[in-house]
C-alpha cells in the first residue's frame, strides 16, 4: 500500500524574453508553481516533483477578470489537491490519482469550479505521485506504466476499452517540435521590434533557421480576412528556407456558431493558394468553438457538415476525464494533451483514439511550458502516447530553465546532456536539432527528470506570493 506522507507546494516567477498573445491574453510574466509529494511503501519512500505555469487566461478565458484574480482561483485549485492528497492512501499511483481526482471534482462541483480549473491542481499533484512512485520502485516511466507499477487502467475512464492495452511507443527516441506561431509573432526579422537581444531566435524565419523544424502550430483569431492573409504570409517564409512542413491550426475559440466555423473553413479551403496544403500538410483545427458552445448541438451541426474535410480536435473544452469521449462521438476527430490536464486522462484519451482508429487523433500541446520538470514530463508522456511530434513553445518565449534551485542549469545538464546544451551566453538550453529533441535520458529517467531537487530556496505557494512582482 503506497501513502502520501507529505505534499507541499511551492512558487517561483518566470518572465518571457518575448510577449506571447494568445486568444484574449498576452503573457510576458507567469508565477511556476512546483509540487512536491513524499510517497512511501511502508519500507521504503522517495519523493517526486512536477511544475506549472500559472497562465493568464487560459483556464477560463474571462475577458472581464483581473489576472491576480484568474491567479487566486488557480492557486485555489492547486492548494485544494495538495490537502485532498495529504494522508492517502492507494495500492498504486492511479489509485492514488483515481481518489483524488474524485475528491478535486466534488469540490469543484460544490465551489461552482469549472472542470478544467480543478484539473490544474490535480495533474500537478497526479505528476508529482507518478515520479515518486517510479523513484520507489526504480523504474522509468515507460517501463513502470507497461509492466503494471504505476497501475494504470484505461478502462477504468473508458470501459469499451477494457481488454485494450496502450500501443507501444514510437521506435526511435526523439521527437518533432511543432513550433507554435503566435498571433503577433514576426514572421521575418523586418518585422522584429524590440528584440531581447540575447542571441535567440524571435521571428518564424529566424527559428526555422537555428533550429531546423517542420511542424507549426500556427494561432488564427477565427476572422477570413485576417487569417488568409497571415497563412500566405507563413506560406512565403516556409517556401522561401525551402520547408515543406506539417501544421496544425489553433481557433483559439473564436467561433460561437455553427456557420462560423463552416464559413471559415470553406473560405481557408477555397483559397488557391491554401487549398492544396490543407489538404495535404494540415493536421487538425484545434477548438474553434468556444467552450460555452463546443460540445453541443450547433458543434454536432457543423462538424456534420464539414464531415472529412477536415479533423476538429477540442482542448480548453476537455473538462474532464470523459469529455474527449463525448467529443468523439459528438463528430469530432479527438482531442489534445497537456500536462495540466493529468497524464493517466491523456493516456487512456490515447488508447481511445487508438481503439477507434479510423479518423482519430491526439495531438499534445503547450502552455509555454519550461523545463526542467514539465517540458520533461511531457515529452516522456508525448512519447508514451506514440505521437511523433509535439506543440513546444516555452524555449522559445521564456528562453529559460525554470529557477527552481541556484545551481538548476548545472544539475540539468549533467542529467541530460542529449536534452540540453550550454548556449553562446552561458545559459543552459534545450538541444534542439533538425526540428527534434533527443528522449534517450528523459526515457532512463523515473519520470522526465534524473535529478533530486532542493526546493529550500523557494516560497510555499500563495496568493500573495504567486502574485508578488506580477
Amino acid at each position: 500500500m503506497l501513502t502520501i506522507t507529505d505534499v507541499r507546494a511551492h512558487v517561483t516567477h518566470v518572465r518571457t524574453r518575448i510577449p506571447f498573445r494568445y486568444g484574449i491574453a498576452e503573457m510576458t510574466a507567469a508565477p511556476h508553481v512546483v509540487v512536491e509529494v513524499a510517497l512511501t511503501d511502508g519500507s521504503t519512500s522517495a519523493r517526486g516533483w512536477a511544475s506549472e505555469h500559472l497562465p493568464p487566461k487560459w483556464f477560463t478565458k474571462d475577458p472581464d477578470s483581473l489576472f491576480v484574480d484568474d491567479i487566486a482561483d488557480m492557486v485555489a485549485a492547486v492548494e485544494h489537491a495538495v490537502g485532498a492528497a495529504r494522508g492517502a492512501e492507494g495500492a498504486t499511483a492511479f489509485e492514488l490519482w483515481w481518489g483524488l481526482q474524485a475528491r478535486q471534482d466534488s469540490w469543484a462541483s460544490a465551489h461552482g469550479v469549472p472542470g478544467l480549473l480543478a484539473g490544474l491542481g490535480s495533474a500537478l499533484v497526479e505528476r508529482a505521485i507518478i515520479d515518486a512512485s517510479c523513484r520507489l520502485v526504480g523504474r522509468p516511466f515507460l517501463v513502470a506504466l507497461h509492466d503494471g507499477s504505476l497501475g494504470f487502467d484505461a478502462a477504468r475512464i473508458h470501459p469499451e476499452l477494457a481488454g485494450s492495452v496502450l500501443a507501444p511507443p514510437p521506435a526511435e527516441n526523439a521527437i518533432s517540435v511543432r513550433h507554435t506561431v503566435g498571433l503577433s509573432d514576426p514572421l521575418t526579422d523586418s518585422e522584429v521590434v524590440d528584440a531581447p537581444g540575447d542571441g535567440l531566435p524571435v521571428s518564424l524565419a529566424a527559428t526555422i533557421a537555428r533550429y531546423g523544424v517542420t511542424h507549426f502550430k500556427i494561432k488564427t483569431a477565427g476572422r477570413l480576412d485576417d487569417d488568409i492573409p497571415r497563412l500566405h504570409g507563413i506560406l512565403d517564409v516556409l517556401a522561401a528556407v525551402g520547408v515543406d512542413g506539417r501544421f496544425t491550426i489553433d481557433g483559439n475559440e473564436s467561433m460561437h456558431s455553427a456557420q462560423h466555423l463552416v464559413e471559415w473553413v470553406r473560405g481557408l479551403f477555397a483559397d488557391a493558394r491554401l487549398s492544396p496544403v490543407l489538404r495535404t500538410a494540415l493536421v487538425a483545427v484545434e477548438q474553434p468553438f468556444h467552450r460555452s458552445i463546443a460540445l453541443g448541438p450547433q458543434a454536432a451541426e457543423a462538424l456534420a457538415e464539414l464531415g472529412d474535410d477536415v479533423s476538429v480536435i477540442i482542448d480548453e473544452s476537455d473538462a474532464d476525464v470523459t469529455t474527449v469521449r463525448d467529443a468523439l462521438d459528438l463528430g469530432y476527430a479527438g482531442g489534445t494533451y497537456k500536462g495540466c490536464k493529468g497524464v493517466f486522462r491523456g493516456l487512456a484519451n490515447a488508447a481511445l483514439v487508438q481503439h477507434r482508429r479510423a479518423g482519430s487523433l491526439m495531438t499534445a500541446e503547450d502552455l509555454s511550458t519550461v523545463p526542467p520538470l514539465t517540458t520533461a514530463q511531457d515529452l516522456v508522456v508525448a512519447h508514451a502516447m506514440g505521437l511523433t511530434h509535439i506543440e513546444r513553445n516555452g524555449h522559445h518565449y521564456f528562453g529559460q530553465l525554470a529557477p527552481l534551485q541556484p545551481d538548476m542549469e548545472d544539475v540539468a545538464i549533467a542529467a541530460h546532456p542529449d536534452l540540453y546544451e550550454r548556449q553562446e551566453d552561458g545559459h543552459v538550453r534545450l538541444r534542439l536539432r533538425d526540428g527534434r529533441l533527443a528522449l534517450d535520458s528523459l526515457l532512463a529517467a523515473p519520470f522526465g527528470f534524473a535529478g533530486e531537487l532542493d526546493l529550500g530556496g523557494l516560497e510555499p505557494l500563495t496568493v500573495a506570493a504567486a502574485t508578488r512582482g506580477m
